[in-house]
């Protein structure tokens, strides 16, 4: 028998509760409204991943990197109103916001092939990520894992897909 939606999002934040150390969402503005409206009032400390004119011009559908190391009751509203919308994802390691935050930025535009265009990549979508990561090569696995320990993402049948820094993609020291 089939979990139901509900067991699935309990055992997704029992799973996140129990990470050891720095917990990230990165959530997309941009899927809902209430994204930014709660972040505003959540009390957990977050940013976007646009930075200069970008971040004011795109605010209401930015990319946000959230910190939820501290805040269970964050995480908890965060969980119980965002599970199964695809409203983002979940990541651990041991980096401060602010070296996070940089590493993610270095994934928001990709280069087309054919054209050369640069085009923005919304690999904070659930639906995106857990189509990506199991495809990278080996150094794109390293390059992603760099700072991360692990990518949580939905999976399409409202579990929690953990993404693993592979044993070859070791993080690089400062």
């Amino acid at each position: 028998m089939a979990a139901k939606p509900s067991e699935m999002r309990d055992k997704a934040l029992e799973t996140l509760r129990a990470l050891q150390g720095p917990l990230y969402a990165v959530l997309d503005a941009a899927r809902d409204p209430r994204v930014l409206s709660l972040l505003k009032r959540g009390g957990a400390p977050y940013q976007s991943l646009y930075q200069g004119p970008e971040a004011g011009e795109l605010e209401s559908v930015a990319p946000y990197l959230v910190d939820l190391t501290r805040n269970e009751a964050a995480l908890e509203h965060l969980i119980g109103a965002g599970w199964g919308r695809s409203w983002g994802i979940f990541l651990s390691g041991p980096g401060p916001m602010d070296a996070t935050r940089r590493h993610l930025r270095r994934f928001l535009k990709v280069q087309e092939e054919a054209t050369g265009n640069r085009l923005y990549f919304r690999f904070y979508d659930p639906r995106v990520l857990r189509t990506f990561l199991p495809i990278c090569t080996p150094k794109q696995q390293t390059e992603w894992h760099a700072e991360v320990d692990c990518f949580f993402a939905e999976a399409e049948d409202g579990g929690l897909l953990c993404f693993a820094r592979p044993p070859a993609a070791s993080r690089t020291d400062p």
